[in-house]
């Protein structure tokens, strides 16, 4: 046997829910007053209703509002009715059994209506309304003279409005939230209400009325459930169309303009309507929230473009921070503006402030209070997700990771002046330029680059030529016990978060390596790239560069560049001295002298093959006699040419007596100086071997000479001197009577001299080495020279001598010159102390 599952339809089906039509079965009714009321009421449901076939054909929708109140109308009751109702209804025993049975009439009836009507007909909100109007007013005016107390008649008027809630709202075939939800959208929104069934359009006194019968069925939170979320679309289609894109124009103003004028008043319509005690600028605060969330969420979504855009978007910027930042306060928000639209509408100057009990707009306040630590979250999480797919990958160029490195820093100091934000967004960069090997090239190039309009990284020049640079001792963070103004660190702050804000660029670039040791030797290297070419001896620039460095690195740190300088300016002294001794024979001749031990960069990459070639007799001869004055003046000491370093002044005068003037390099000068000896063509081999320089130096140097018009290339060995002066047609025609004559080649300062020299001493720069290796042989018997030099290099302070920079074979040369010297003897392969 099948069990029957016991529920409501089958409890009802066994036991019947009483109705009124009990009533008139009972025996102990006194002069049928009960038959009476009951053919008053009946039948228990508006008499315009009942008729089915006009339901289905919606002939009851074509009336007007006049027409209602014909609809709505109830017979007054007759002298004998009114005495039945007195009779019947005489306590509140009576009448609250009567209500309960009269709501289970009124249920059944108004089901099957809105059962039969959701199934058999299309309808529009309008459609509804008048529904709704047409019954709720049959109801209010049966209560009006059935004259029952107030506790019986909130009974009947919870137990019908849970039947109009049942039927509109929880039943989802009436489709009556999404009918009025658009109905509202296209009345307070579009400005256009014209619907099926309204003639004329409805008017804001139309939409008053649809709100306040809503609300006399308490359907009033599902109305604020609509318009909040109305309100949200509205506000977020603002933001999109009003603010994408848009990064150089303030827009937080406009934004709260459109929510106080726009979308705030709406809120009055219906907020006036709510059953509690709610403050009503505390949803003007709410919206405004609600639309600087959105703005924010836009912005998180832009943010990599925004950056990069710096500054042209610091305006965007600095609204992100002030939606970070920016504490509301609900009673005195824009409260001019509140005012001026409670004077507009005098129903809400009676709302209280009481913020703790808005249930009805529980939505918006959730909504609103949306958590600014998500959102700062979020920001670093897609601009950190952007970067990786944007620029931190082995494709980027160095100098567009460092450009967006310091767009990055400038603008979320902007977004959250504290630092945290930056200090989380900034890792990631940070860690990936630490993995580019020309870093450190591309950063020093930057710094010191003077043509801003050629420098990508002009930032950083200009930073570094402030007057008055960060200083790091006001960087350095206070003990937080002795700050009286001290705060926690912010909730979002990493463990490791430095509370030091950064401010200096260059001082956050350089961070990012553990030492300075790598930018220290770019300097000195780039810097004696500038002193073998600086014109007359003018080093005032690089000084005032060399200043700026050592406000920023410690003044101690570029012993060396300091040393450089001084030999610079020591040359230009003894150029001078040599030129008056040789009575000025050698004015187009200027030499630097370069103290060998302090110029690493530029001695240690020399190359026997490469560096070392012949030049012109005249050079060769003018060193000569520059040498034998040296050696007068410095007694002791020798010079050692090198030929490589420098550049030349030519003056170049063909047959026609034309002249071109060039400064070109000192191989570039000797190459051509060849040309001027000879009338004939030259081969690639020929030049090699008499100025003993490689074959892909000459051949690079020809080609130099062929590009300037000055040689052309009869094959690839072969090269003759083009002296006509046409473009086009007469460079192809070789004239073999070809006369080329260096008519001057002059050095002048050291930017342009043809010849560098070493300044040596017999291992003078060594001499600080002897107490040490004395030391040592004292204490060990005898050492290998490695060995020596490996101990020197842990025990002599760096500031005394650098034994780092020391090359093993200079150094055993300064140990059999100790050996000459008498101060040491070698037995086997090691040294010990002379005896």
């Amino acid at each position: 046997m099948t069990s029957i599952p016991l529920s409501k339809e089958v409890i009802e089906w066994v036991i019947p829910t009483p109705t009124l039509g009990d009533l008139s079965h009972n025996s102990t009714d006194i002069e049928n007053d009960i038959d009476y009321l009951l053919n008053w009421l009946h039948p228990y449901f508006p008499p315009s209703l009942i008729n089915q076939q006009q339901i289905q054909d919606n002939n009851w929708i074509q009336f007007n509002n006049s027409s209602h109140k014909l609809f709505n109308k109830v017979v007054e009751p007759s002298k004998r009715v009114k005495a039945a109702i007195r009779s019947c209804l005489k306590d509140d025993a009576n009448q609250l059994e009567f209500v309960k049975l009269y709501n289970n009439s009124i249920t059944i009836k108004l089901n099957s209506f809105f059962n039969h009507l959701t199934n058999s007909s299309n309808l529009t909100f309008l459609n509804y309304f008048n529904l709704i109007k047409i019954i709720n007013g049959y109801f209010n005016s049966i209560l009006q003279y059935l004259n029952m107390s107030p506790l019986s008649k909130d009974l009947f008027r919870r137990n019908l409005n849970s039947l109009f809630y049942n039927n509109l709202i929880k039943d989802d075939k009436s489709h009556f939230l999404p009918l009025l939800s658009n109905y509202l959208d296209e009345s307070l929104y579009n400005g256009d209400t014209t619907s099926a069934g309204t003639n004329p359009p409805y008017s804001v006194a139309s939409i008053n009325e649809i709100i306040h019968t809503l609300s006399s069925i308490n359907l009033i939170n599902e109305v604020n459930h609509i318009m909040i979320q109305l309100s949200i679309k509205k506000i977020k289609l603002f933001i999109v169309e009003n603010c994408s894109k848009v990064w150089n124009k303030y827009l937080l103003e406009l934004i709260n303009q459109y929510i106080q004028h726009k979308i705030y008043p709406n809120f009055l319509i219906s907020l006036k309507y709510s059953t509690i005690n709610i403050d009503a600028n505390s949803y003007l605060y709410d919206l405004i929230k609600i639309a600087h969330d959105e703005l924010v969420s836009l912005r998180i979504k832009e943010i990599y473009e925004i950056i990069l855009n710096y500054p042209t978007s610091s305006i965007a910027l600095y609204e992100l921070y002030q939606c970070f930042s920016i504490k509301f306060n609900h009673s005195n928000y824009n409260q001019q503006q509140h005012n001026q639209l409670e004077d507009s509408n005098s129903s809400s100057t009676n709302l209280i402030n009481d913020v703790s009990h808005l249930s009805n707009f529980s939505y918006l306040v959730n909504f609103s209070l949306k958590s600014q630590s998500y959102q700062r979250t979020k920001l670093v999480e897609n601009f950190i997700k952007l970067s990786h797919e944007k620029i931190l990958h082995s494709g980027a160029n160095t100098v567009d990771v460092i450009t967006t490195y310091i767009k990055t820093i400038k603008s979320f100091l902007i977004i959250d002046p504290k630092g945290v934000l930056l200090d989380k967004v900034v890792r990631p960069i940070r860690t990936y330029l630490k993995t580019r090997e020309d870093i450190i090239i591309k950063i020093v190039h930057g710094l010191l680059e003077e043509d801003d309009s050629k420098n990508d990284l002009v930032e950083l020049a200009q930073d570094l030529r402030k007057v008055d640079p960060p200083n790091k001792q006001q960087q350095t963070s206070i003990d937080d016990g002795l700050d009286l103004n001290w705060i926690p660190d912010p909730i979002d702050a990493l463990p490791d978060f430095k509370k030091a804000k950064v401010t200096d660029i260059i001082e956050s670039l350089i961070s990012i390596f553990d030492s300075n040791e790598i930018f220290i030797s770019e300097f000195t290297k780039l810097f004696g790239q500038r002193l073998i070419n600086i014109h007359d001896y003018d080093v005032q620039k690089i000084e005032t560069y060399l200043d700026l460095l050592k406000v920023r690195f410690g003044k101690d740190e570029f012993t060396s560049l300091d040393i450089m300088i001084k030999d610079i300016k020591g040359s230009k002294t003894m150029n001078q001295i040599i030129q008056n001794n040789m009575n000025g024979n050698l004015s187009h001749f200027h030499t630097s002298i370069l103290s060998h031990l302090y110029w690493p960069t530029v001695i240690e990459n020399l190359s026997d093959e490469r560096d070392y070639f012949n030049v012109p007799s005249a050079i060769e001869q003018a060193f000569k006699s520059m040498s034998g004055q040296f050696n007068e003046q410095k007694s002791g000491r020798s010079l050692k040419f090198l030929p490589s370093l420098g550049s030349v002044k030519l003056q170049l005068e063909f047959k026609n007596n034309i002249s071109k003037e060039f400064e070109v390099s000192p191989d570039k000068a000797s190459i051509i100086s060849l040309f001027n000896d000879q009338n004939e063509e030259l081969s690639v081999e020929y030049i090699s071997k008499t100025l003993n320089m490689p074959t892909y130096m000459v051949s690079s140097g020809l080609n130099f000479w062929v590009k300037e018009g000055v040689l052309i290339e009869l094959t690839k060995s072969l090269y003759i001197v083009n002296d006509d002066d046409d473009d086009d047609e007469e460079n192809n025609n070789l004239n073999t009577n070809n006369d080329l004559r260096l008519r001057s080649a002059t050095t002048t300062g050291p930017s342009s001299a043809t010849s560098r020299y070493e300044e040596t001493k017999p291992f003078e720069d060594l001499y600080v080495l002897w107490p040490f290796i004395q030391i040592l042989l004292e204490n060990i018997s005898m050492l290998t020279s490695s060995k020596i030099l490996t101990l020197l290099k842990l025990r002599v302070p760096k500031e005394t001598f650098d034994v780092q920079a020391l090359s093993p074979s200079y150094f055993e040369e300064y140990l059999d010159w100790l050996i000459e010297q008498e101060r040491l003897e070698l037995q086997g392969s090691s040294f010990k102390l002379k005896n």
